[in-house]
């Protein structure tokens, strides 16, 4: 059925999906890692915490789906680019992994025994996971969008404190702000009481920061990133991508002190989204694009797998793809009241 599909059309298609589905991770992860970012602050007990726990718990593992998608489409559709990945950021990739294996069991565990120092350990490892997680995908994917140090011979000339820039530190504070921002609004939407409130007035202050350093970070990126700006040359019509980051951004600002919460929830997820998208497609052809000389990166076409699988791959899309978003409605839907202070975690 996809056979009038060629090779390069495939590749084409599937980096563009990769691209989508990473947005998606971004914005469905942020308020979880906002929440656990938040919560050894704005918890004054155990009743906020399990506030807190259960807006959370309920979504986070299915919102951790797109993330498998994310790294398991790279690997079975850009299967180069994988083992790349892995060998060139082999230490920040272990801390990630790190990161989520920490927030997993914080999140699950917190409050499943009563020893106020277990829950204490696990909490504080709630925000050490979701620090990580946060902070080393926005020192990647700002290395990404700047490029790898990788030489002739796919040769990666890099080392660990090379990849923390300046650009880079920029970029993962951007995403440390925007998740803290999606965590404050995601608890004023979903709980009542004073950690509402307390929730309400730190997004009042972490969405102004957002604005500032969406600002800073896309300035930086056009100004001061060699070849950056190269797509956006060609197709001017790509400049809309960072300019609806920034409008976006302003627009959180505005519904924050206006205390409309969900939509300064809906539009900080759109900042998120599109500083993500403006990065990516200032990469395209490639995936790992080298700062040492372009000819060295790693492009699409070169890194997809044959055009038999990115077929069988796309049929399959077409199909889990929009089961996954299902269920992820259903179970927002399901869980969709306010959640009050309680002892009891029952979801």
């Amino acid at each position: 059925m996809l056979d009038f599909l060629t090779h390069d059309m495939l590749a084409i298609i599937w980096f563009v999906l990769w691209c989508v589905i990473w947005g998606v991770y971004f914005i469905v992860d942020s308020f979880s890692l906002g929440a656990g970012l938040l919560i050894p602050f704005i918890a004054r007990d155990k009743k906020q915490r399990i506030q807190i726990q259960k807006s959370v718990g309920p979504f986070w593992g299915g919102n951790e789906v797109w993330l498998i998608l994310a790294a398991g489409g790279t690997f079975a559709a850009f299967p180069l680019v994988f083992s790349k990945m892995f060998t060139f950021l082999y230490l920040p990739m272990m801390l990630l992994l790190i990161g989520l294996i920490a927030r997993g069991i914080s999140v699950e565990y917190l409050h499943k025994d009563e020893n106020p120092k277990i829950q204490n350990i696990l909490m504080w490892g709630w925000f050490v996971g979701s620090l990580l997680i946060s902070l080393v995908l926005g020192v990647a994917f700002a290395n990404f969008f700047k490029g790898l140090a990788i030489a002739a011979g796919g040769v990666y000339e890099g080392t660990l404190l090379g990849l923390f820039t300046p650009y880079a530190l920029v970029g993962g504070l951007l995403f440390v702000l925007i998740s803290v921002t999606s965590g404050a609004l995601w608890i004023k939407v979903k709980t009542e009481g004073p950690l509402a409130g307390k929730a309400a007035d730190l997004a009042k202050k972490s969405t102004i920061a957002v604005l500032v350093f969406t600002l800073l970070y896309l300035a930086y990126s056009f100004v001061g990133i060699a070849g950056f700006t190269t797509n956006y040359s060609v197709t001017p019509l790509l400049y809309v991508l960072p300019a609806i980051a920034i409008i976006t951004a302003i627009l959180a600002v505005v519904f924050a002190r206006q205390e409309k919460a969900f939509m300064a929830f809906c539009c900080n997820l759109g900042t998120i989204l599109f500083v993500v998208e403006s990065g990516l497609v200032s990469i395209y052809p490639y995936m790992l694009k080298s700062s040492v000389a372009l000819k060295y990166g790693i492009d699409i076409f070169q890194a997809a797998s044959s055009q038999l699988t990115l077929t069988i791959m796309l049929g399959g899309a077409f199909v889990f793809v929009p089961i996954v978003i299902l269920y992820q409605l259903w179970a927002y839907t399901l869980f969709r009241n306010k959640i009050k202070e309680t002892e009891l975690v029952d979801y």
